[in-house]
């Protein structure tokens, strides 16, 4: 069987190691069915089970709806999930050690198996920390905001005591080290000293797609809550397991819910999805100490492409939540919102009345019925002003729309509505310009190696970085005047990454300051992320469209130099000095135009 074993693909191996119908019934309910077995399809709606499953053949086939395959098609349809994903996830379920990719990958699959462990164990310790005497105090306050003892256990809520160092004495009693429990965003530095990063809270451990913590968040509780300079709530900061702007609280919970019912319930906080799930929202999913983002549109696209906003609504000013939509609109999602009393968040209406709830949930309007209602009740639709008010809450909206059909429905609607001929919103909607949607590297509180916002040529350089992190060798393509032109900021990195090519970071973290360290352990990241997400992408011409990109932004700055002192040489009436800039000038303006 060893040999045999060998000679095995590893997707033969996984497939030789699982049973079929043990994975399914992990997911969906079976029943034998003669040789077969049987199960309500988990892909489309039906009330008379037309899904199958054959032992003899490791196969499935639903009837009603034609969806068929193996083991690793039902786990990726289900979980919404890449091959390369779902390969990594069975390979564990059937104890399969895959081969990595590079040293990198193996390098950076071992620290995050380490931080995880680190957080699972936090994770325990916190749930533990429930049953001590401050922490029944704690469980007495979510029962009385309306939290049974199911949803606490099912959620694994816990308590973070106000001691300063109680998680961190834990974790190096159980063998892990300072520098590891840092990592995972559980420690705050003060000078030479380290102190729990979450004390004299309600804790709320945050999971991933495969329900590993990643996370936590915090509620402040007890004596702490009666000072005002203490945050109510506090997020584990980005870590190698965890991004905010990436990861929603509770989705590894409700993927299922919203495949089945095809649409995503979101919502603003720890306590709103869990009230709402125990209410029978089980497709709900969060948002934690972030705005939504594309990164989490993304993710949410793989179940659904229908999307309700339970979230403060405010039409006024550029708000983060009208980003959001504005971001959800663009990717094609069907928006609608859940209209609930003004000042009243989920938790609340569901404590006081969990129909109330689910009416409004059943009720929620589409979001362009929702902003023309609001927006034509906030101002005169018959003065020239109000029109004027109107039209700016909504053509940006409409902008949005990728499908010109449905923009042109909205168009005429909103004509219509202001009394206005239908050429005119259209040329109003012309005006409005372009927005480019492209993911970035960093979420906006995490600028790569300054504090302030990123320019274009940082996210440049950021892409040349993750590029060389997938493939070193192409650094032998950056000379040194190139790196001195172009790389102004990060020429240290540079330099440490030629001595080593390896990316070893235990001699990154000798080389490099800690900040530096960091960035380039985040591209590391980010490079590894995308390896197996989008294989067999060519870095080669990526990485030389963005030294190109780089090149004409130095091309650019050295003209308006020149431009500059062309002007001052005019002033000065120098023809000779004149001349050369002029000249100067000239060949710049035919690199560019070569490089373009």
């Amino acid at each position: 069987m060893m040999v045999l074993s060998m000679l095995f693909s590893p997707v033969e191996e996984i497939k030789s190691r699982l049973e079929i119908t043990a994975v399914l019934a992990s997911y969906i309910k079976l029943q034998k069915a003669g040789a077969n077995w049987r199960a309500l399809c988990p892909f489309h709606s039906e009330k008379t089970p037309s899904f199958f499953v054959s032992p003899a053949r490791q196969v499935w086939r639903c009837f009603g709806c034609s969806a068929h395959g193996d083991v690793f098609n039902f786990v990726m349809q289900i979980e919404g999930l890449e091959f390369g994903d779902a390969l990594r996830q069975l390979a564990q379920k059937a104890g399969v050690e895959l081969q990595k990719a590079s040293p990198l990958a193996a390098r950076i699959h071992t620290e995050k198996k380490r931080l995880s462990e680190v957080a699972e164990l936090a994770a325990k310790f916190f749930e533990k920390q429930l049953s001590s005497k401050a922490g029944l105090e704690a469980k007495e306050y979510l029962k009385k905001r309306g939290l049974t003892e199911e949803s606490i256990v099912k959620w694994r809520l816990g308590y973070a005591p106000e001691s300063a160092s109680a998680l961190f004495d834990f974790l190096k009693s159980k063998g892990y080290q300072e520098s590891d429990i840092a990592r995972a965003g559980l420690l705050v530095r003060s000078g030479s000293e380290v102190y729990d990063r979450f004390r004299s809270r309600i804790i709320f451990p945050i999971l991933d797609m495969n329900s590993h913590v990643a996370g936590f968040g915090g509620r402040i509780f007890g004596q702490k809550a009666k000072e005002k300079e203490i945050a109510k709530y506090l997020n584990t900061s980005n870590t190698p397991l965890y991004d905010k702007s990436r990861i929603l609280y509770g989705l590894d919970q409700a993927k299922l819910a919203i495949r089945q019912q095809d649409k995503a319930l979101l919502v603003e906080g720890y306590m709103d999805e869990i009230l709402v799930s125990q209410a029978g929202s089980e497709n709900a999913v969060a948002v934690s100490g972030t705005a939504l983002t594309i990164f989490h549109l993304k993710v949410l696209k793989r179940y659904t492409e229908n999307l309700l906003l339970s979230f403060d609504m405010d039409l006024g000013g550029d708000t983060a939540t009208r980003r959001g939509i504005d971001l959800a609109i663009g990717e094609g999602f069907n928006v609608k919102v859940v209209v609930m009393e003004q000042g009243k968040d989920p938790a609340d209406v569901v404590a006081e009345n969990p129909q109330v709830w689910k009416n409004a949930v059943e009720n929620a309007k589409s979001i362009f019925d929702f902003y023309f209602q609001t927006a034509f009740e906030k101002f005169d639709r018959k003065s020239p002003e109000g029109k004027k008010e109107i039209a700016q809450l909504i053509l940006p909206l409409i902008k949005r729309i990728p499908n010109k059909i449905e923009q042109s429905h909205w168009v005429a609607r909103l004509a219509k509505d202001l009394q206005v001929k239908e050429e005119h919103v259209e040329a109003e909607l012309k005006k409005l310009p372009e927005e480019e949607q492209r993911p970035v590297l960093f979420s906006q509180d995490q600028a790569p190696l300054k504090g302030e916002p990123r320019t274009r040529k940082q996210m440049l350089e950021e892409r040349v970085f993750v590029l060389l992190c997938k493939n070193p060798a192409l650094l032998e393509k950056i000379d040194d005047k190139k790196i001195v032109l172009f790389f102004i900021e990060s020429q240290e990195i540079l330099e440490a990454f030629r001595k080593n090519k390896e990316m070893d970071f235990a001699k990154f973290d000798q080389m490099l300051s800690q900040e530096h360290s960091e960035f380039l352990r985040q591209m590391a990241l980010q490079a590894s992320v995308e390896d197996w997400e989008k294989e067999g992408e060519d870095a080669d011409s990526e990485f030389k469209q963005c030294m190109s990109h780089l090149e004409q932004i130095h091309i650019r700055s050295e003209l308006d130099n020149i431009s500059q002192a062309i002007k001052e040489a005019e002033e000065e009436k120098n023809a000779e000095k004149l001349k050369s800039l002029v000249s100067q000038f000239q060949e710049l303006s035919k690199s560019l135009h070569l490089l373009r």
